[in-house]
């Protein structure tokens, strides 16, 4: 047994570790009592012979793999001093942002390739010129420079005794330039470095916003000294110290507030609109805003350490996985690899002759049949659901949306748009309801809460004219209190009432039944009497039970609501719209924990949200959608496909372009493998040459391309 362990991949304290050693239950559960004080998870992929952990912040990586070197007697193929990230204070090596040299170089280097490749083609179509492409032309002189990435790749996966679809395809280039037909090895390193270099771009774009949005971009702060507010540096705060938050700031640690209370906007962490009452004893969180109050914070947490922070490293370690579609693209890679070999040996040996094997090899190793069956595709239908406004980051998720048993949906923000709207208007002891809206709007004028415009709003909206200079007290968490014609007049939630010990007993079957349906209820009382309330909920998005019942005929099995709302409001809004399931009272674990469980009863999931509390569970789920339309930058920086608009139909028209799309691939299958195999049986005959094999891929290349575009032309197609 090979006895070497490697170092795959490291991401802050999450490590990925791959062995022959990792085979055996026994090596695996000594390893898991061995570490069980250090690694905070455990997770083993038998089939892959990998470990993926995550360990405690009280050791080091280096320590872990040293003891990991003396448990199995062996040495660690990469040493620890290589694989260890310097920078202590960097929030994970999976974020760093790349090298903006190296990237620069890249891109002038493919775009010189592309002027060369230029060159080859209209030299050889339009003008008549012969490209020389034997081993010492400038062609193959070009290619091997270009192909330097793509060798030193395989060179390594060699050393680890791996014979890879890179490894293949660095012997083919090799065997081309060797046997004259550089022009050939130039194309197919031409296209490789081109898909290198969207892979990184796409994936060192996404690492970049994770990075810059966990960035809270707070240089200053006070802290409270010896009784005094002082204000320093953010970067010298340490844990202990009292840091100060007022109305309007972001709050830039996580801890316990030991004086004063304030209304906080924590859409970024639970999705709700409303900000939330926190008062002495209570948490708060980094990048949470202080709407109103002052709040004296000892800080329990800060930079890397924060909630905000921990999540979106939750975020990126869920990205860094395979997905099962990726996983079983790498297992028909293989597949694929080893059929090409033997097809080209066995052409050899039948025939005695370089030329078939080489044509057979070229016919099997170049992947253009089966990248463009799909890739063509699938560019068309992103650049349909593009004209719809919502925008695909990828195949894998296009694919993905009509194989889906189950599609998960957030409330706030996604199927509502945040904006509180007023339902009821109910009145008590002889009032009416325009006296009821009257008094509510004079009092709420000048409050700036969602609550308080939506009641403005409403009595505007009437036409009503009334007094707007109050002055009132806006007290947070409960309402606010004004004087009219020297009355007192309150408006605010059953607690304001307690305080000015205003009885609500008869009223409690009222409330109930309008708290039942999912609403907020807002008290309006003048002097000692209630005169009535106000029943708001937030705007459902238009065509939102449409969207839900159209999925269910399409073959959806499974349509779950995943919200940080109460139970009982999210059980009444679940009722009304038709969903299946409920997950209520959720926070980011919570729902990501949700999403892992449905994946163990259904065939893939999709989750669709739109706030920073809704990206844990987007980056579990099979596909992330986001509601783009004032949506967090997290979520549509994690999700998978955006939807900008935010309609709710679009997700429909998102299912059925995938469903289409579905289908164009498998067409497109049956011509690429189609000509693939008769290219095949033709150099197995000697009757195809290497430039034949080159006019094949050119054939189905056009029928692909010519299937695929009616998915961009034609919405019906």
């Amino acid at each position: 047994m090979n006895r070497q362990i490697y170092v795959k991949s490291i991401a802050n304290n999450r490590v990925r570790l791959k062995s022959e050693l990792f085979c055996t239950q026994h090596n695996l559960e000594l390893l898991e009592k061995e570490f069980q004080d250090i690694f905070t998870s455990f997770r083993t992929n038998l089939s892959c012979k990998s470990i993926i952990f995550t360990y405690s912040l009280n050791t080091t990586l280096e320590n872990i793999l040293n003891k990991m070197e003396r448990l199995f007697h062996i040495t660690l193929s990469v040493p620890a001093s290589n694989v260890l990230c310097e920078n202590k204070s960097c929030s994970s090596c999976s974020l760093k942002k790349h090298d903006a040299v190296s990237w620069k170089r890249k891109l002038i280097e493919f775009g010189l390739l592309t002027g060369y490749a230029l060159y080859i083609f209209i030299g050889e179509s339009f003008l008549g010129v012969s490209i020389a492409a034997t081993p010492l032309s400038l062609v193959a002189l070009v290619s091997l420079v270009a192909a330097i990435p793509l060798l030193k790749e395989s060179w390594q996966e060699m050393k680890h005794k791996q014979f890879t679809l890179h490894t293949f395809m660095s012997g083919t280039l090799l065997l081309a330039i060797f046997l004259g037909e550089a022009t050939a090895a130039f194309e197919i390193i031409y296209i490789l470095r081109g898909g290198m270099l969207l892979e990184e771009y796409i994936a060192n774009r996404s690492r970049e916003e994770i990075q810059n949005l966990v960035e809270l971009d707070i240089q200053k702060v006070y802290v409270l000294i010896d009784e005094v507010e002082v204000e320093i540096d953010m970067h010298t705060l340490k844990e202990g110290d009292i840091v100060v938050s007022r109305s309007g700031e972001k709050i830039p640690v996580d801890g316990i507030i030991i004086q004063g209370n304030a209304e906080i906007d924590e859409a970024i962490i639970n999705g709700r609109s409303e900000p939330t009452f926190k008062q002495e004893n209570e948490e708060v969180f980094a990048g949470t805003v202080c709407e109103r109050g002052r709040i004296y914070i000892e800080v329990s947490a800060l930079g890397n350490e924060t909630y905000i922070s921990r999540t979106m490293r939750e975020v990126e370690y869920s990205l860094m996985q395979k997905s099962p579609s990726e996983l079983e693209a790498d297992r028909l890679a293989n597949r694929l690899l080893k059929l090409g070999t033997l097809l080209t040996v066995g052409t050899f040996f039948i025939t005695g002759s370089f030329t078939a094997a080489f044509s057979t090899m070229i016919v099997m190793s170049c992947p253009c049949a089966t990248v463009l069956a799909a890739s063509t595709a699938v560019s068309g239908g992103i650049a349909n659901a593009a004209k719809q406004g919502i925008l695909i980051k990828g195949g894998d998720a296009l694919e993905n949306v009509s194989k889906s048993e189950v599609f998960c949906f957030d409330k706030t923000g996604t199927l509502t748009t945040g904006r509180p709207v007023i339902t009821d208007i109910v009145s008590f002891n002889g009032s009416d309801e325009n006296r009821v809206l009257e008094y509510a709007a004079m009092a709420e004028y000048r409050n700036s809460h969602p609550i308080a415009k939506a009641i403005v709003a409403q009595a505007k909206d009437k036409g009503m004219t009334f007094e707007h200079t109050l002055e009132s007290e806006i007290i947070p968490g409960f309402g606010v209190k004004s004087t009219y014609n020297s009355e007192r007049i309150l408006v605010g939630n059953k607690a304001l009432l307690h305080r000015f010990k205003v009885a609500t007993k008869e009223y409690s079957k009222t409330v109930s039944e309008l708290l039942g349906s999912g609403k907020t209820v807002v008290y309006v009382v003048k002097g000692e009497t209630i005169l009535g309330l106000l029943a708001l909920t937030h705007e459902v998005r238009k065509g939102t039970k449409e969207m839900i019942q159209h999925l269910r005929d399409k073959g959806v099995k499974h349509i779950v609501l995943l919200t940080g709302d109460e139970v009982q409001v999210a059980n009444s809004f679940a009722f009304d719209f038709g969903f299946d399931e409920v997950f209520a009272n959720q926070t980011p674990q919570g729902k990501a924990e949700a999403i892992m469980q449905l994946k163990k009863e259904y065939d893939k999931v999709v989750m669709v949200g739109d706030g920073v509390n809704d990206t844990f569970a987007m980056s579990k789920a099979d596909v992330a959608i986001s509601f783009a339309a004032g949506g967090s930058e997290a979520a549509i920086a994690v999700s998978d496909i955006a939807v900008t608009h935010s309609h709710p139909e679009d997700v429909v028209n998102l299912y059925d372009i995938s469903k289409r799309s579905l289908n164009v691939v498998n067409q497109n299958y049956y011509i690429g493998t189609g000509t693939n195999l008769i290219g095949v049986g033709l150099s197995a005959v000697g009757k195809l040459t290497p430039v034949g094999a080159g006019l094949i891929h050119i054939g189905h290349t056009l029928g692909i391309m010519l299937n695929s575009s009616r998915l961009a032309i034609d919405t019906n197609s």
